[in-house]
């Protein structure tokens, strides 16, 4: 059963039939868990990602949460009300002088940038996407090899291929690799928000 990361080294062994690669294995893992997030088509984001961070704060700037990988929303407490912090891009951040109610937020590198410093402590409870910690040896498993373990095995196979040279089999799994993320996003939405309606018309069809 492909569920830990031990079994995925079995598994892409004898789906490579190359029982010569399993010291770089490991490596293939990483730079397969890169493209999950960082391809250029379709980035993985499933409901399992979301966390929420909950702090305190009356910085203009502020750390990042660990392993955050995009944002979903910032919400501030404010007189017993929930107020939701706009995004503007960084050109666009109306950035304002003295103290104040934070209203809009930017990300610039690793940091939050809020439009002003808070003129209080404000409690801030900050959706996003956390990327799962990566497989290791010491981390056997995490919520996307438990969900999507055919992510991890497309996308583990076409580094081995690419690095062997074998542009047939690399390709091949690439397609397979970003048609496994494309499908667990596409679950995690239906799970979310359910099917579209349909639409029924009557009357005689033309």
């Amino acid at each position: 059963m492909l569920d830990t990361y031990d079994n995925l080294l079995d598994s892409v062994v004898r789906w490579s039939h190359r029982k010569d690669i399993i010291t770089m294995i490991p490596d293939f893992i990483m730079l397969a868990e890169y493209e999950m997030y960082n391809n250029a088509e379709t980035q993985l984001m499933t409901r399992e990602m979301e966390t929420i961070e909950v702090l305190t704060t009356t910085e203009k700037l502020i750390d990042l949460p660990c392993n955050f990988e995009k944002m979903r929303s910032i919400t501030l407490q404010s007189g017993g009300n929930s107020l939701t912090i706009k995004y503007q891009a960084p050109e666009e951040l109306l950035r304002r002088s003295g103290s104040g109610r934070p209203e809009f937020y930017t990300i610039i590198g690793n940091q939050i940038e809020f439009n002003r410093v808070p003129d209080a402590y404000y409690d801030l409870s900050i959706t996003f996407y956390k990327k799962p910690c990566a497989l290791t040896k010491t981390n056997q498993t995490n919520s996307v090899l438990t969900g999507y373990p055919n992510i991890y095995l497309y996308g583990v196979l076409h580094q081995v291929f690419l690095w062997s040279e074998d542009t047939q089999e690399s390709v091949k799994y690439a397609l397979k690799f970003q048609d496994a993320i494309k499908g667990a996003n596409k679950a995690d939405k239906k799970a979310r928000y359910g099917t579209a309606p349909t639409m029924r018309i009557e009357g005689a069809t033309p």
